[in-house]
């Protein structure tokens, strides 16, 4: 299964550790996927066509291996990353939202990028609102809207045990969000206002197992 290794966010290190990220270098790692600030792109551990077709900047591998030890991020016992700790209790992302403007061609271009199919392709938010595809890509999610628009990445949603707790340390850092509020996919979501970064951005809380 390909995995989402590398995600570039747009913005500034201080609106993001507004937001409770623990940032250096330009950098913050969330689960397994590094986040680059400068532009939305993204990287994948694997691919089966040429990036290019999706119309999003393509992060190459990490040059880890070239910089200094004491600048790479420290490794477990198995080799792994080990996790970073977040005041607003981030523990991976959750989705990125991916435009296209039509989904037919997009989702195509996406299959053949990823080597997957999608794992669902429905309305999420009933017949009114917009088709979606859905790709799992590791720990997240890639939400693939047929908008009408440009290809672009237009937004993250990163997931916390305790929405609540993430909230008011996001509050106590400067950061605009939301209240909690219930999530289409279920569980509770909370927004970041959209004038922080004009992209989309939220947190959210899974919902509770029955």
């Amino acid at each position: 299964m390909p995995t989402l290794t590398r995600l570039g966010l747009p913005g500034t290190e201080q609106a993001w550790a507004a937001l409770g990220f623990t940032v250096a270098d330009g950098e913050f790692r969330i689960g397994h996927v590094t986040c680059t600030i400068g532009e939305p792109a993204w990287g994948f551990d694997e691919t089966h066509a040429a990036p290019e077709l999706l119309g999003v900047p393509y992060l190459a591998a990490d040059a880890g291996a070239q910089r200094p030890a004491a600048a790479r991020p420290d490794r477990t016992s198995n080799g792994s990353a080990s996790d970073t700790v977040h005041p607003n209790g981030m523990t991976i992302v959750d989705h990125v939202v991916y435009w296209m403007p039509n989904l037919d061609e997009g989702a195509a271009n996406l299959t053949a990028v990823l080597g997957i199919p999608p794992r669902r392709r429905f309305f999420p938010r009933g017949p009114e609102g917009p088709e979606m595809a859905f790709y799992r890509v590791g720990e997240p999610f890639i939400e693939a809207v047929g908008s009408g628009l440009p290809a672009d990445l237009a937004g993250v949603a990163f997931l916390t045990p305790d929405l609540d707790a993430a909230v008011a340390a996001i509050r106590a850092a400067g950061g605009p969000i939301g209240d909690p509020r219930p999530a289409v996919q279920g569980g509770r979501i909370a927004p970041v206002w959209r004038g922080h970064l004009d992209w989309g951005i939220a947190f959210m809380e899974p919902k509770p197992r029955t």
